[in-house]
């Protein structure tokens, strides 16, 4: 009996509870006018041209090291080789923002280094992708992992510091 009237009530009392879920009218939409755009970064976020080609390079590399090693993704790893080629020869026109840190006298000799080393970079692409077109995929890894380590060195010589 009292399963029954259990179910009476509910049956009473369903369409109520349903309607007390659904809103009453829906949700206010913005305004047509209101443009859906992100706040501007503030100027200390912006990257510099340099770091622009950095960072696609860096991108690209630690796409490249996680599939350097499987030929099936040779013609991928080949198209990453060739984007940061590209970044570094275009990294090639600027000069790091370590340089103004440095004392007049010093900062043409730093400039001359960092064109250095990112040319040295270059060849070790242009040996990586030399590898992997012949298919020398162990070949391959080592030269990006001669290549992580450069770029580590380079890092400390010639990156500016980031404030905390």
């Amino acid at each position: 009996m009292k399963i029954r009237a259990s179910l009476i009530a509910l049956a009473f009392l369903l369409p109520v509870l349903c309607r007390a879920d659904t809103p009453a009218s829906p949700p206010p939409a913005a305004p047509p006018s209101a443009p859906n755009v992100a706040p501007a970064a503030p100027d200390d976020d912006k990257k510099t041209d340099l770091e622009m080609r950095m960072s696609r390079m860096n991108k690209a590399f630690r796409k490249l090291r996680k599939q350097v090693a499987d030929p099936a993704q040779n013609a991928s790893s080949l198209e990453l080789v060739a984007t940061m080629q590209t970044a570094a020869k275009e990294a090639l026109d600027f000069t790091p923002e370590k340089a103004a840190d440095l004392p007049a006298d010093q900062q043409a000799k730093f400039v001359d280094d960092y064109k250095a080393g990112m040319k040295a970079m270059m060849d070790e692409f242009t040996k990586l992708s030399a590898a992997l077109t012949a298919g020398k995929n162990d070949d391959a890894a080592k030269i990006v992992a001669e290549i992580f380590d450069l770029e580590k060195k380079d890092h400390k010589e010639f990156r500016k510091p980031k404030k905390d």
